[in-house]
């Protein structure tokens, strides 16, 4: 006869094994992410990852209720109390930013140019009319750019964007190149653009960002040591109302995580790193970490406003400084090295900008060597800018930060059509003849206020109709304009933009980023924020 169990299931060997199996892993877990029941944060997270909700999210929770119940009184009203509707009616569906959204979609080039079209069959059909009607003057027409946004510098509303790096292929060109260009020239200081660094070292195996910081980045940090006698490590600031606000948009989104020891890496580190607020805390945190190394060399770091060193110094040269971006930042640092002695000096990033930067500085700082280690995989070669700032002159040194600026970065529009070469063609054929927009862009670069823009309007007019037609005799763009969609049968957006009657430029178009007076001390230099 078979034997009667009398115990519960739960009390079986196995289900006790299992149990403590779970208990264990459970334990193990808290452990690595924190315990849950100790998170006092007022934040909406996941436990287990530190994923913060969306703020869109987080609106709706505070107001769903609130939703719920002038909803809900609508419907009595205009079912039940009025009914006038039948209580057969459908009730709209809430679109609530609670669930998972499909990406918003960029249009694509082709329907670009389709609306490009339309926009310009709607112009001129309304110019054909009005010229019927009233005695029509095609100076004055053209002398406006009859649309909402000017078609040479936007597209569709949007600020149009160039390949910034053409102007490095351009600076190349100047000088003879390097048998090996990717081989690593002795230096004695390594400055190092942080946020490029962290986007190149993804994670690899590390799980925390702990170990992202000891097992990942700091081995980065000591390897640049090893043939240097110091290394600087420059972050971005990031402003809420900031002109690349618009340009860090574009990049895409990603998930809002919280940065501690114990968190989790995110599987998707580029998509971590599109969200400002990720990349704040974690060059916070990778700052501190740093500070704290053991090194007989000396390692400076900044964090926001100050900086930090793994070695007693005087750092009034460095701190506080309200910068923003690493790139004018990253010059501090080097005139910081060359006010301590040193004379040969290398910066590692990826960013145009730097590189221009570098150039007209060069030109101006008593140093003997100034490179930068450009690019990645590769493409990754080392540029000698103080080779190019002898080969460019003084003068254009100093003018190549306005020019870049003018011609389209990341907060002013390129012409349309027109680039980087085409621009640095047109640039050395004025040299040719005469030194006048070169004068215009040193003197813009130094002193770039509404006043000094009007002084140098003609010598920016004869510059942009050159860049549209090499040939053209016109003086200023509004008379090209005509000359260029007349009898060149140009389109509207292969024709220059317009001069506004009162003024063309506003210190907006000027990024301060990019302008470097020639007496200017670049740690006093600070950005205009807008």
């Amino acid at each position: 006869m078979k034997k009667t169990e009398l115990k519960h299931h739960e009390q079986t060997k196995h289900t006790q094994v299992a149990f403590a199996r779970d208990v264990r892993a459970l334990t193990r877990v808290m452990g690595e992410m924190g315990n849950p029941f100790c998170e006092h944060s007022k934040d909406l997270l996941v436990l287990d990852s530190r994923d913060l909700a969306d703020p869109a999210v987080i609106n709706t929770l505070h107001q769903i209720e609130k939703l719920g119940q002038e909803q809900y009184d609508t419907y009595v009203n205009e079912r039940l109390v009025h009914q006038t509707k039948p209580i057969t009616d459908p009730i709209k569906r809430n679109n609530l930013h609670i669930f998972s959204r499909p990406p918003v979609r960029e249009k694509s080039r082709t329907q670009f140019q389709v609306l490009s079209l339309k926009n310009d069959c709607s112009l001129f059909s309304r110019l054909f009319i009005a010229s019927q009607t009233r005695d029509g003057d095609l100076n004055e027409f053209f002398a406006h750019e009859n649309q909402a946004c000017p078609p040479a510098l936007s597209q569709m509303g949007k600020i149009r964007l160039g390949t910034k790096s053409d102007l490095v292929g351009c600076l190349e060109g100047l000088i003879t190149p390097r048998e090996n260009d990717a081989a690593s020239p002795p230096v004695e200081v390594m400055i190092l653009d942080g946020a490029a660094i962290v986007n190149m070292l993804a994670p690899g195996n590390a799980k925390t960002f702990s170990e992202y910081a000891s097992l990942v980045f700091l081995p980065y940090i000591t390897s640049q040591l090893q043939h240097t006698s110091r290394v600087d490590i420059v972050w971005d600031e990031y402003f809420p109302d900031s002109l690349k606000a618009h340009t860090r948009k574009r990049r895409g989104k990603g998930t809002r995580r919280r940065v501690e020891p114990s968190s989790s890496i995110p599987g998707n580190w580029q998509a971590f790193l599109r969200i400002d607020e990720n990349k704040v805390e974690l060059f916070a945190f990778l700052a501190t970490r740093i500070a704290t190394t053991e090194t007989e060399k000396q390692i400076i770091i900044t964090n926001h406003q100050e900086v930090l060193c793994t070695q007693p110094r005087d750092v009034v040269s460095l701190a506080p400084c309200s910068h923003e971006e690493a790139d004018t930042r990253i010059l501090l640092h080097v005139q910081d090295a060359v006010r301590q002695g040193y004379t040969k000096v290398s910066i590692r990033t990826v960013d145009t900008d730097v590189v221009i930067l570098a150039v007209a500085a060069a030109g101006r700082l008593d140093i003997d060597e100034l490179w930068v280690a450009f690019a990645t995989g590769k493409n990754f070669r080392y540029l000698a800018a103080h080779e190019m700032a002898v080969a460019l002159g003084p003068n254009k040194c100093r003018g190549l930060p306005f020019f870049h600026a003018f011609t389209g970065c990341d907060t002013v529009s390129c012409f349309s059509g027109r680039g980087k070469k085409t621009a640095w063609e047109t640039w050395k054929a004025c040299d040719e003849v005469t030194d006048e927009v070169t004068t215009a862009f040193c003197t813009l670069a130094a002193t770039p206020t509404i006043s000094t823009v009007d002084d140098y309007m003609d010598s920016l007019e004869r510059f942009v109709v050159l860049l549209y037609d090499r040939t053209s005799s016109q003086e200023h763009v509004n008379e090209a304009r005509k000359h260029l969609f007349t009898q060149r049968s140009r389109s509207i957006e292969a024709i220059p933009p317009t001069r506004s009657p009162q003024t063309t430029h506003q210190e907006s178009c000027l990024p301060s980023r990019l302008l470097l007076g020639p007496d200017d001390d670049l740690h006093t230099r600070a950005p205009i924020a807008k």
